[in-house]
């Protein structure tokens, strides 16, 4: 049997369709968006002992195959693969290192942008094999950077710039299609008065409001993408009464407006999570604009992630900047990966294709290493920083994470368990003294401080990258019953 594993569900549908027309009835398919009972028949048809092959997502790792011959992790760099919430947290490429060595069989990990951990890990034993070139030798897309410093000294306020809307222009003359990529869903990134300054934010989170463009016979929403808050869009400020509420930012539902207005001729679809909670929906739209029903899919990430669309000649990217000035020493890698595979979507077929890619720092290293399409050379540079650092891969980390409602009483947990690490381990360190064995950061605030009406507080203990994570499940008898506390090994997200 064997087992196959995507980052997303999105990309469920259109591999599947590709394994079963090569295996039949054989192949299998497990996720999270099945209901209970599809799940519950799909977990008994694997117990049967016959050769299967399973495809899904990182849950699917833990499958019942018997006679497991391979495992293949796709897009093995995606941090979709790590769950970090709720617990039990785990990294699926952890695990299907550790069964594929339980069932003597090969662990295949693919990417086009491997993560720096698998990068520096594919030495011998391990195999590594690099493609030189595209299938069929195809030529990669020339990559074009437009600032848009320039576009606005032009006189143009538009979010497209002139190059981009060129090309769209040519899109619709030449029947072809294209994408258009965003980090963000939702029409604006937040609601601020230009009055007062007041910004619209979550009643039970630290975190703006983003603005939602109303439905067919909907109302014009404000949504929080942390604990799933939604309000109506108030006419007046709440804070000074002024009429003059500006939303600012872009979204997909932003891009889809602007292009409707400037583009009326263009067909559109937008592909991101608001769009695709359906059962179904990720296949029926990618179905439509592989059979020719729209000449541009508007998306976030889902876009970037293993989609094979051979008839898209043109990508463009409309705010590269998003991208990289995340609070995360893992934001360069991220970004790096996210734009290069997105432009990979474009000139898979036999007509060639082009990427736009639009920013504000043009000269940001990661955009140029990007242009050159480069991994080797941006992964020894990321490697240097990672070094002297000490971070992953050039070191461990674990993050404890407290949340309760009670803000002092979460400090207190935090302060109390910190100085209890310190007690466990003589030579930790608070400093960045490089010489410590571990350091301790923190106790801090989280970079969110308060979700779904919880406050939050991290400790991060660096490990060096040589010796065994220590135990650490004694401290939750340190920890009220009030507080929760979360141990992340390797954590993929800092916030």
């Amino acid at each position: 049997s064997a087992l196959v594993l995507v980052p997303e569900i999105g990309l469920t549908p259109q591999l599947t369709d590709r394994f079963r027309a090569r295996f039949g009835k054989q192949v299998h398919v497990y996720h999270s968006a099945l209901s209970d009972g599809e799940r519950y028949d799909t977990w008994r048809q694997l117990l049967h002992g016959t050769p299967q092959i399973v495809i899904g997502t990182r849950s699917a790792i833990f499958a019942p195959l018997t006679n497991l011959g391979l495992i293949i992790l796709d897009e093995e760099h995606d941090s979709s693969f790590k769950q970090d919430q709720p617990a039990p947290c785990y990294h699926a490429r952890t695990v299907a290192k550790w069964r594929a060595e339980l069932a003597n069989c090969p662990l295949l990990l693919g990417s086009a942008t491997p993560s720096l951990e698998s990068w520096v890990e594919a030495a011998p034993p391990s195999t590594y094999l690099s493609l030189s070139q595209r299938v069929m030798a195809r030529p990669m897309p020339p990559l074009k950077v437009v600032d848009m410093r320039e576009e606005l000294q032009h006189g143009n306020r538009s979010i497209f710039s002139r190059s981009l809307q060129s090309a769209l222009i040519e899109l619709r003359d030449t029947k072809q299609q294209g994408l258009l990529f965003i980090h963000r869903r939702g029409h604006s990134t937040f609601v601020s008065c230009r009055s007062c300054g007041y910004v619209m934010e979550c009643p039970h989170c630290d975190v703006s409001l983003t603005f939602h463009q109303p439905q067919s016979g909907g109302y014009r929403s404000l949504r929080c993408h942390y604990c799933g808050y939604g309000q109506s869009h108030p006419d007046n400020c709440p804070a000074c009464s002024s009429p003059y509420l500006k939303n600012f930012g872009s979204g997909t539902q932003r891009v889809m407006q602007e292009l409707e207005q400037q583009l009326p001729e263009l067909r559109c679809l937008r592909f991101d999570s608001d769009t695709t909670r359906a059962k179904g929906a990720h296949r029926a739209l990618l179905n439509q604009f592989a059979q020719g029903e729209a000449d541009l899919l508007v998306g976030t990430q889902m876009l970037t992630k293993g989609i094979d669309l051979p008839q898209v000649t043109l990508v463009g990217v409309i705010a590269a900047d998003g991208l990289l000035h995340m609070a995360d020493f893992r934001a360069s890698e991220r970004a790096f990966q996210t734009l290069l595979q997105v432009a990979g979507r474009a000139g898979r077929g036999d007509n060639p294709g082009q990427v736009i890619l639009q920013t504000y720092t043009p000269q940001h290293p990661v955009i140029e290493a990007v242009v050159r399409q480069d991994y080797t050379a941006f992964a020894k540079a990321e490697l240097n920083y990672r070094e002297a650092l000490r971070y992953p891969p050039c070191g461990r980390l674990v993050l404890l994470r407290l949340s309760g409602i009670d803000a002092t009483g979460v400090q207190q947990a935090a302060e109390a368990i910190a100085t209890h690490i310190r007690s466990l381990f003589p030579n930790v360190s608070t400093s960045q003294n490089p010489e410590a064995a571990y350091q301790l950061l923190g106790p801090a605030p989280a970079a969110v401080a308060k979700v779904a009406r919880r406050y939050r507080w991290q400790i991060l203990l660096k490990c060096p990258a040589d010796r065994d994570i220590p135990d650490l499940t004694d401290l939750r008898s340190h920890c009220p019953t009030a507080v929760s506390l979360t141990i992340d090994i390797d954590p993929m997200n800092l916030s």
